[in-house]
């Protein structure tokens, strides 16, 4: 299989194909710990991505489903500082886009 590099970037406006985001949700199984935690918090931004480029609220609310997956994940677990950081991101993100997609 050819790799393929994808910048995940809300602000660029540009989707991300819906194959990659099955497949990202795919590897979720396989992952354990902090790796799962990172992968929720990746999936979370990815949606948001495209909540943004095609100005859906759907997508927007998955994103915020995986934003709460990953914080509960969290709960009581010491992760490292660039876990909580993948994290704390999705949900600064998340607060930029609320009003567009009419969250008060």
């Amino acid at each position: 299989m050819k790799k393929v590099t994808i910048t995940i970037l809300p602000d660029s406006g540009q989707p991300i194909d819906e194959r990659y985001i099955k497949g990202f949700e795919a590897n979720l199984k396989f992952a354990k710990g902090e790796e799962y935690i990172k992968q929720l918090a990746m999936i979370g931004m990815v949606y948001l991505q495209n909540a943004v480029a095609y100005d859906n609220k759907d997508l927007y609310l998955r994103a915020k489903e995986y934003l709460s997956r990953a914080e509960e994940a969290m709960e009581g677990k010491s992760v490292s500082f660039e876990t909580k950081a993948l994290v704390e991101n999705l949900k600064s993100k998340i607060k930029t886009y609320k009003y567009r997609f009419g969250e008060r």
